[in-house]
C-alpha cells in the first residue's frame, strides 16, 4: 500500500498487470503490423459462415456446446465485426488498405440485420472517410437505382 496526500492507496497493487495480462499483450503486439489483408480475408470467411450457418439455423451442433446454426451464425458475426474493427483502425496507407475498408463497409451496410445489430458498419466508415481525406481521396455517395439489383 502507498499513501497519496495522507490517504492510503491500495489500487497500486491491484492494477499492476498479472503473467495472464502479460502474455496477452505479447500475443496482441505479435499481431500488430501491416495485416490489413490478413483480417480483411478472416472477415470475409467469418462473414461468409455466419451466412453459411443461418442457413441451418435449426440445426443442432451437439459438438459445440449443443448450440445451433442461429447462435453459431451470430458468433460468426461477432467474429466478423471484430475483423472489420481490425481492418478499419489502422491509417490506411495506401489505396489498397482504403478499398478493403471500403469494401468492409459496403459489404456491412447491405446486410439487413447489421446495422440493428451493432455499430460496426458506422466505425468503418468512419475511419474510412478519414483515410481517404488523408489520402487526398473524395469519397461521395451515389444514389442507388430501386430499379437495379446491383449494390455497387
Amino acid at each position: 500500500m502507498s499513501r497519496i496526500n495522507g490517504a492510503t492507496f491500495a489500487a497500486d497493487d491491484e492494477a499492476r498487470p498479472t503473467a495472464a495480462d502479460l502474455g496477452r499483450y505479447e500475443r496482441t503486439y505479435a499481431q500488430l503490423g501491416n495485416n490489413g489483408a490478413r483480417y480483411f480475408m478472416l472477415w470475409q470467411l467469418s462473414t461468409a459462415h455466419a451466412m453459411l450457418l443461418e442457413q441451418e439455423g435449426d440445426r443442432i451442433h451437439p459438438e459445440f456446446a449443443g448450440l445451433n446454426g442461429r447462435q453459431l451464425a451470430e458468433g460468426a458475426r461477432a467474429q466478423a465485426r471484430f475483423f472489420a474493427f481490425m481492418v478499419a483502425e489502422p491509417p490506411a496507407r495506401s489505396e489498397e488498405d482504403l478499398e478493403r475498408k471500403i469494401t468492409t463497409y459496403e459489404a456491412m451496410i447491405f446486410q439487413e440485420d447489421e446495422m440493428r445489430r451493432s455499430h460496426a458498419a458506422v466505425m468503418v466508415e468512419t475511419a474510412m472517410h478519414v483515410d481517404a481525406r488523408r489520402l487526398g481521396i473524395n469519397l461521395r455517395k451515389r444514389p442507388i437505382d430501386a430499379a437495379t439489383t446491383s449494390r455497387h
